[in-house]
């Protein structure tokens, strides 16, 4: 009869702990995210410098074999520009103390040689798994008949929180086909929904032991996607002041397209929010 005793056994530890893992990808998945939107800012950026360099020296008539008695290991640089080269050979950290990551979340660190490709990976894995943990909490749904919360409220929260990390690789998969370019809004959305993502991850933490301090966290999350929306609100307006052309209807439409997955994964944090709610007014 053990098998009947487990089944009737509630596995409340098991899935409270896939829920935080997942969870957690998804804050690791959006800072790796938010490293991605500012390497490709950074990139536009210094390609622009770059650009307006050339131009320079073009005007100017400076031929590049004009810089004679070049020191050799730096190339002819001047020693302020030393502080450049460290930069850009320096490694993003993301997650850290100062950007407010989570606890239980793991740094990720972005290396600024390889730009934003290795950025990007790290989106694409953790989407990969947090559609594991998903599938291993289904698996465990099928077998458990009596669970620490609804049945349903346990599928619609991971649905929630799986649904975030899918629509941040689909902004940096089509920031990759449509050659976007980062705008401020873009990023400002992408860092409110970071801390969106931090609140529910802290929320799941403390669902067990402290569920007044889970709902709390859950109303900041909510609070946080008001603001998602209100910069998302900002960024069409923005979008539509502006010459028209052509062009200018091309660049509307592509981000468009980033800015409402932005928004949707907003709203699915919004989503997760509500049914941690749900969940804290059922089990106190």
């Amino acid at each position: 009869m053990s098998w009947l005793t487990n089944l009737f056994r509630p596995r409340q530890d098991q899935f409270t702990k896939l829920l935080i893992e997942q969870a957690a990808c998804v804050v690791k998945g959006l800072d790796a995210l938010n490293a991605y939107v500012t390497l490709s800012n950074t990139k536009t950026g210094e390609a622009k410098a770059s650009d307006t360099k050339s131009a320079d020296l073009k005007s100017g008539g400076v031929k590049s074999g004009d810089a004679k008695g070049a020191d050799p290991k730096t190339g002819g640089a001047k020693p302020g520009d030393a502080k450049v080269a460290d930069t850009g050979a320096a490694d993003l950290k993301v997650g850290d103390a100062k950007g407010g990551g989570s606890p239980g979340s793991s740094v990720i660190v972005v290396d600024f040689r390889t730009n934003s490709a290795r950025a990007a990976d790290a989106v694409r894995q953790c989407e990969e798994d947090a559609d594991e943990i998903r599938r291993i909490l289904i698996s465990e749904l099928n077998r458990t008949f009596v669970t620490p919360f609804d049945r349903e409220d346990i599928s619609a929260l991971s649905r929630a929180i799986d649904d975030i990390m899918d629509y941040a690789w689909s902004t940096v998969q089509e920031m990759e086909m449509l050659h976007v370019t980062p705008t401020p809004h873009l990023l400002r959305m992408v860092s409110l929904l970071r801390e969106a993502a931090g609140e529910v991850h802290l929320a799941m933490l403390r669902i067990k032991d402290h569920p007044s301090v889970a709902a709390e966290h859950a109303q900041r999350a909510k609070a946080l996607e008001n603001r998602v929306e209100h910069v998302y609100r900002e960024a069409i307006a923005d979008l539509f002041d502006g010459p028209a052309g052509p062009k200018r209807v091309i660049v509307i439409l592509k981000m468009r397209e980033i800015y409402r997955h932005l928004s949707n994964a907003a709203d699915r944090g919004d989503a997760a929010a509500n049914i941690i709610t749900d969940i804290v007014v059922k089990i106190t």
